[in-house]
């Protein structure tokens, strides 16, 4: 009799269960959409707040890459003039840099490789001496160095700008800047993170818009020195000299002969004729340098 009783029991928990199980399941389902609902609204307002920050936090990272490009750019560039004995013009600094660099042309020329409205601008200082400038333009290369050196080194300055905002179109063009006024500003600019202004003198476009803007300086005045060669047998003794692969000169046209050249340019001094012209001194110029010729024998005071 008491296993009859247990018996129905279970058998009436179990139709209860049948029962009342259509409505729990509905009301399950009733509580996780409600659920889902409230989760998306949430990622949907986390998402409104978080997204300006990430947009900026990339912008920044973009804009912090790009500053360490242009300074390898810009030892690229040096390395080259050093190199070549040659300072490169507005067509020939990419291909002289990328060989320096080991970087592809168009990592070179450009913010991002795949975009050709991304081109980064090479600007030369209107008076950039020294120069093999014919007329109101420049040669490429800008100079090349020869025995006769360089007389005087002045506004040896170029510019590599450029902006990490994609179709933000720089409003200065490669080669040589239009006037002294234009390349200062930009020279002299930098970025006011309150004003965000661009150089002065820009279109008005471009206000607010500096942050995007990265200028890498490349005075190539500080890696010319000056070399002096002193004959104290002038004018009955001619000593000569060779730079680089250039071929030998003869100092012969005054006692004291002096003019800049670039560093590492590789210097041999010869003995004059009457001593046998042979080779007496070898030098690498890395600062500024007085060479003395004298009792037939070429020597550092």
């Amino acid at each position: 009799m008491t296993f009859n009783r247990s018996r129905k029991a279970a058998d009436a928990d179990v139709k209860h269960r049948l029962v009342s199980s259509p409505d729990t399941c509905r009301g399950t389902r009733a509580f996780t959409m409600m659920e889902m609902i409230g989760v998306l609204a949430i990622i949907s307002i986390v998402a409104a707040v978080l997204t300006p920050n990430m947009v900026r936090r990339i912008s920044r990272a973009n804009g912090e890459k790009e500053d360490q490009t242009l300074a390898v750019l810009a030892d690229g560039l040096i390395q080259s003039v050093r190199t070549y004995q040659a300072i490169p013009g507005q067509s020939s600094w990419i291909t002289n840099v990328a060989t320096t660099t080991g970087l592809a042309l168009n990592e070179v020329s450009r913010v991002n490789p795949n975009d050709s409205a991304s081109a980064r601008v090479y600007l030369i200082h209107p008076s950039f001496t020294p120069s093999t400038a014919a007329g109101s333009g420049f040669a490429d290369p800008l100079w090349t160095q020869t025995s006769a050196g360089a007389s005087y080194v002045t506004n040896a300055k170029i510019l590599i700008i450029s902006s990490h905002k994609s179709n933000l179109t720089l409003p200065v063009s490669s080669g040589k800047a239009s006037s002294a006024a234009v390349f200062d500003a930009i020279w002299n600019w930098n970025f006011d993170q309150s004003t965000k202004a661009p150089p002065s003198g820009w279109p008005a476009g471009w206000t607010g818009n500096g942050e995007y803007l990265h200028v890498q300086r490349v005075n190539l005045a500080s890696h010319f020195e000056r070399i002096t060669f002193s004959n104290a047998h002038y004018p009955s003794v001619y000593p000569s000299a060779q730079f680089g692969s250039a071929a030998s000169t003869t100092l012969n046209s005054a006692a004291a002969i002096d003019a800049f050249y670039l560093e590492g340019t590789y210097l041999r001094l010869y003995k004059d004729s009457g001593a046998g012209a042979a080779l007496d001194l070898s030098h690498t110029v890395q600062a500024c340098m007085n060479f003395l010729y004298e009792s037939n024998r070429w020597r550092i005071p």
